[in-house]
């Protein structure tokens, strides 16, 4: 089994409901641009670069603008910006004089009142997934009466190995699908990444769904204390995640 150290700026305590991952207008034009122009098209609008990490493919590179008080996760694939987002201004934490607005003073959400925090997780496992198969047989023609060549279908299921990786801020999350997790007919993904449904982030446990199609909503269930990941729809998925350190009856994240 792998490991991945989850990275501080994603470990950071979430201030209120509101602290969730959210577009970000003013930069959004740079998405696709080479990371190098992006840079510099950052540092003239007023961001400065903090920190960085690197999860699977993608580096995420945390930028603050101390004019408009907003924190943005930019993640860089083959030397281009592939997403930027606005995120909690805890992933920037290491910026002096960041302060949550007054109308962050609210009662947190449900969830994050329990456990208020941004997580990144890295899970490896197997699944098996339906399968359809065309095989030539020989069949008796009763018109011809004789032996003729036919392709046969069947439907079975195979085996796989795979990798999902999650995000989660506060109440607000997604997931990043291995190709053989995603099936030929799906819509609403951006990138292999889907919107997470139905969240609840418990002390424990964290449940979700998300929509691949009209027909396949597969169910997400994580045993914090295990690590352990189950992917239940038409393809199953089982595996274990991993983010950092843990000791002994704690939790793994």
């Amino acid at each position: 089994m792998r490991h991945a150290l989850i990275p501080a700026a994603f470990a950071a305590a979430l201030a209120s409901s509101s602290a969730v991952a959210q577009s970000a207008p003013d930069v959004e034009d740079l998405v696709g641009a080479r990371a190098a122009g992006g840079e510099t098209q950052l540092l003239s609008r007023g961001y400065v670069s903090r920190h960085s990490t690197v999860v699977r493919d993608q580096r995420f590179t945390f930028w603050w603008n101390e004019r408009t008080q907003r924190c943005i996760s930019v993640s860089t694939v083959d030397g281009r910006y592939a997403a930027i987002l606005g995120v909690p201004q805890a992933n920037c934490s290491d910026s002096p004089g960041i302060n949550e607005p007054a109308e962050h003073s609210t009662a947190p959400h449900a969830a994050e009142a329990s456990d208020p925090q941004s997580l990144v997780l890295v899970c490896y496992g197997s699944g098996n997934r339906p399968t359809v198969n065309s095989q030539p047989n020989y069949v008796w023609n009763d018109s011809s009466h004789k032996w003729e060549w036919r392709n046969q279908v069947t439907s079975g299921t195979e085996g796989f190995n795979s990798d999902v990786q999650i995000e989660l801020y506060g109440d607000h999350g997604r997931i990043h699908l291995g190709p053989k997790l995603v099936p030929p007919i799906h819509s609403g993904g951006d990138h292999g990444w889907w919107n997470l449904e139905n969240l609840v982030v418990g002390r424990d446990q964290i449940t979700a769904s998300y929509r691949l199609n009209g027909m396949n909503k597969p169910k997400v269930t994580v045993d914090r204390r295990t690590g352990l990941i189950t992917v239940k729809a038409m393809t199953d998925f089982s595996g274990r995640c991993d983010v950092g350190n843990w000791g002994n009856g704690q939790r793994r994240f």
